[in-house]
């Protein structure tokens, strides 16, 4: 067999391994990859915000998101955002593709009360039955840094604080403390 028989043989092993769900299943998994990353980066920021706490900074995710198909924007705790997910993914589902991208924002206020805000480009990843690892890919806007989520939550962490030192320079915010 020569090499390339041995890549192709890898290709269709890895895809008849990956189950491709559909329908219910796949609109489901597709609502759950949006809901996940949300609530992952609502888990993340606190983290940031306690270990900042010298400079005065209290970071939280927006509430706003927008789904970046439809320029449609939602509260994420609101019923209709719920209803609008049910709806999103199941038109991907039927379709078996469409826009997957989401637009939110990480407000950072320092000890001033000043608020500047973090553009964020969230990718929902296409799930697979038997691939529940990573669910979305995150870029922060101002240092164009990208990570996966979850696996990356320290990296997001990471490029979060970078991010934090961008608008301190640029003197968007003031750290309450000074080095």
């Amino acid at each position: 067999m020569s090499d390339g028989d041995d890549l192709f043989e890898m290709y269709r092993s890895d895809r008849a391994a990956s189950g491709a769900l559909k329908g219910e299943a796949l609109a489901t998994a597709l609502a759950d990859n949006v809901r996940r990353s949300f609530a992952e980066m609502d888990r993340l920021i606190p983290e940031v915000t306690q270990a900042l706490a010298q400079a005065r900074y209290a970071l939280r995710l927006a509430p706003a998101v927008v789904d970046r198909s439809a320029y449609v924007q939602h509260d994420r705790s609101s019923e209709s955002f719920r209803d609008y997910l049910r709806l999103w993914s199941h038109r991907r589902a039927e379709a078996g593709s469409g826009g997957m991208h989401w637009e939110a924002k990480i407000l950072v206020t320092d000890s001033r009360r000043r608020t500047a805000e973090l553009g964020l480009g969230v990718t929902v990843e296409w799930p697979t039955a038997d691939r529940a690892a990573d669910c979305a890919f995150v870029e922060f806007w101002t240092t164009g840094q990208g990570v996966n989520l979850p696996s990356e939550g320290r990296n997001f962490q990471r490029a979060l604080v970078a991010c934090l030192r961008r608008l301190e320079e640029a003197g968007e915010i003031t750290p309450a403390v000074k080095r």
